[in-house]
């Protein structure tokens, strides 16, 4: 009997054993995946890599850590990944024991580094950078949570045009400003200039909203406009004295 164990634990080793190269297959299969989207991060925020890496594949993904700051130098992410077999096995010659699910975690550091200069004249492309994948030691610890990307609520521009002055009160616009409750990540601009109150509100990926203010009048608008072509980051500028002014791309 111990010998007939013996032979089913020897046997159950062994396939399993062979199952486990497609899961690593599998797992390497996902690292690639990502380190293809981590080329073409634009701005790179490293809170925001995190928790977009984290929405894209949770079931064999871990986000452990990331790092950077820059176009130039964006940084790092250290991954761990949990791979599948995904052939089919043929089921086990002993009745009463199955073969169970062959799973394997691997972690890696992936290092995006620019290929080529980039600058805030240019838009990086994927030819711009490179992803180095090393494999590490999965560390011990509980993975790093990240928060979501700071956006305007939805609910922005109704709210500006419902809570504006409708008269020339700076105090009364910073006020209503302030009623939104923005993530602190954004960016607020409120001043006069030339007769007129600007607002101009400013998301960490250089998305813009502007209001402005004059006596009867309440403007709100975006001054990227979606036919124009793309803005490079160089000519985002996003202020209070564009919004007076009636700026828009």
């Amino acid at each position: 009997m111990r010998r007939l164990t013996l032979f089913v634990l020897a046997s159950l080793f062994t396939l399993t054993a062979c199952a486990a190269d497609p899961a690593v297959q599998d797992a390497r299969d996902h690292v690639d995946r990502v380190a293809d989207l981590l080329t073409g991060f634009d701005p790179w925020v490293a809170e925001d890599v995190g928790y977009y890496l984290t929405q894209e594949e949770k079931e064999h993904l871990t986000v452990l850590d990331v790092s950077g700051d820059g176009r130039e130098d964006p940084g790092r992410v250290r991954i761990k990944v949990r791979g599948k077999d995904r052939t089919t096995r043929p089921p086990m010659a002993s009745p009463g024991v199955s073969l169970p699910a062959v799973a394997v975690f691997l972690c890696f550091d992936l290092e995006v580094v620019a290929h080529r200069p980039v600058t805030d004249h240019v838009r990086p492309t994927k030819a711009d950078r490179r992803v180095n994948v090393t494999q590490v030691g999965c560390p011990e610890g509980s993975p790093r949570r990240f928060r979501p990307p700071a956006v305007l609520p939805a609910r922005t521009d109704s709210w500006l045009k419902k809570h504006l002055p409708t008269t020339f009160d700076l105090g009364a616009a910073r006020r209503a400003v302030r009623g939104l409750n923005l993530d602190p990540r954004i960016r607020q601009d409120v001043a006069e200039f030339d007769g007129k109150i600007g607002i101009a509100l400013q998301e960490p990926d250089g998305d813009c909203l502007f209001a402005r203010v004059w006596p009867s009048t309440v403007q709100v608008w975006s001054p990227w406009r979606p036919w124009a072509p793309p803005v490079l980051p160089a000519e985002r500028a996003c202020s209070a004295a564009q919004a007076a002014s009636g700026y828009s791309y």
